[in-house]
């Protein structure tokens, strides 16, 4: 159902995914091979010429490939031995140094690890975009008052802004990790049959250093492939990037429902219908996060799993990396973009935040007042005031503050002044901001540390 799932992706994103992207990228593979032996002397220049020429016009029928891998247990078999008989055709002794000291492994992982090296320059803009439009939202309403919910029950407001700077925070922290984890990841896979390069004989290290630059790609101390722990790490920060998108979708959802209405998704002809209710408009961002956020942690379980792989290649381990990481890939595209859709059209209501907090007549600022009085009068008469006069409030429908000032032992303490500061959501709003400035110069710095590292790549 590849055309059918579309819908949980993104364009750009699965254009780096399709059959033939992988096979151009294992063939990319096998053709800087061919140069960097050639530049360091392991193999003829004119074998180098053939091969790289063969590869620039190679093509193979992706379903032909993949039923020969299911015979061979690799699509790097098949695949290596169709450029060989395309090479024999132009040079048939150049044919015997195609994939020459190289195995099955090294062009699977190196393929992989170059898309995704692609995919996270893809995903990293893209934060970077959801980063700003949630640092603008943050900024138009760091002092609009909105009621604060635990255990999802009303609690002291904070503000909308305040509640988009967690969003913030968590998202650049997640693109800071996923950027670190995928430079660690981006690394040559270049081994040979048991990982030493043994058929070298002395210039593997050579051919691996010209390999990974001519590929950009970082060159390891070591071949990797039974240490698999970079490809988990790069699985883990894409989970974890969807889960924490998914809060975006989870709180949006909450905070669209019609008993609450108090920010919504931006609307559009045909979105988010029902096909039986007319009047529906469903949160379809939301729905994209969730299922992010549902799917992935799992997926990345998976790559985690596979840890403890046999000796010095595992079984049944390495070749499921690539659909693992491509769906993970994937569902990380689908959850950012639609972050972004939310971030950049957000529709806020501020006045049914304010109504929402004042249908409660005050009770949710019982904790500043409690304190307070608990300070002037000792806690036993202050908690007995309080618990009364929130009662009350709810079943005389009379907030608060009213009630407050016609008791006597609170007026002695507290001027009806200092009764409307407390009853009131300036505290609230005074103490989100500090918080709030500091995610905000924070994106600043880690905005200023991705966009370095991507012009340095």
């Amino acid at each position: 159902m590849d055309a059918l799932n579309a819908f949980f992706s993104t364009p750009a994103i699965r254009a780096l995914w399709t059959d033939q992207a992988v096979i151009a990228a294992m063939i990319r593979f096998e053709s800087e091979l061919a140069a960097a032996q050639r530049d360091c002397g392991v193999i003829p220049a004119d074998a180098a010429a053939a091969i790289i020429d063969a590869c620039s016009t190679f093509t193979i029928e992706p379903a032909k490939l993949a039923a020969d891998a299911r015979v061979a247990g690799t699509l790097a078999i098949p695949l290596v031995k169709a450029l060989k008989g395309a090479v024999a055709k132009k040079d048939d002794r150049a044919a015997a140094y195609v994939h020459y000291g190289s195995t099955s492994q090294d062009i699977a992982d190196t393929a992989l690890v170059w898309l995704a090296r692609q995919s996270l320059d893809l995903l990293l803009a893209d934060l970077v975009k959801l980063g700003d439009a949630l640092a603008a939202q943050v900024e138009a309403h760091r002092r609009t008052p909105l009621l604060g919910r635990t255990l999802v029950q009303p609690a002291a407001p904070v503000t909308f802004g305040w509640k988009l700077a967690g969003w913030l925070d968590a998202a650049g922290r997640c693109a800071v990790a996923l950027k670190r984890a995928g430079d660690e990841a981006c690394a040559l896979q270049f081994g040979g049959a048991n990982g030493t390069l043994a058929t070298h004989y002395g210039e593997g290290q050579r051919v691996a250093r010209a390999l990974a630059e001519r590929l950009q790609l970082e060159v390891p101390a070591i071949s990797w492939q039974g240490g698999r722990d970079r490809l988990a790490r790069l699985g883990s920060e894409l989970g974890i990037l969807c889960g924490a998108l998914g809060k975006i979708g989870r709180d949006v959802s909450l905070l669209m429902q019609a008993e609450v209405a108090e920010a919504f998704e931006p609307s559009g002809e045909g979105r988010g219908g029902s096909s039986a209710m007319p009047h529906k408009r469903n949160p379809v961002s939301s729905m994209y996060l969730l299922d992010a956020s549902y799917r992935a942690p799992s997926l990345a379980g998976i790559l985690a799993g596979e840890l403890a792989s046999e000796h010095e290649r595992g079984l049944g381990t390495w070749p499921n990396a690539l659909p693992v990481l491509a769906e993970l890939f994937s569902l990380a595209a689908s959850s950012i973009a639609a972050a972004r859709d939310i971030a950049e059209g957000l529709r806020v209501d501020a006045d049914a935040m304010q109504a929402n907090i004042d249908r409660l007549y005050g009770v949710v600022y019982s904790e500043g007042i409690s304190l307070k009085l608990s300070a002037l009068l000792g806690p036993a008469q202050a908690q007995r005031i309080v618990g009364q006069v929130c009662e009350q409030a709810i079943a005389q429908r009379t907030p608060v503050a009213e009630l407050l000032k016609r008791l006597p032992e609170v007026t002695a303490v507290l001027s009806e002044e200092d009764i409307d500061t407390l009853a009131g959501p300036a505290p609230q709003v005074a103490a989100c901001q500090p918080m709030c400035s500091a995610v905000l110069y924070q994106w600043q710095e880690q905005k200023a540390q991705l966009n370095s590292q991507t012009q340095e790549d």
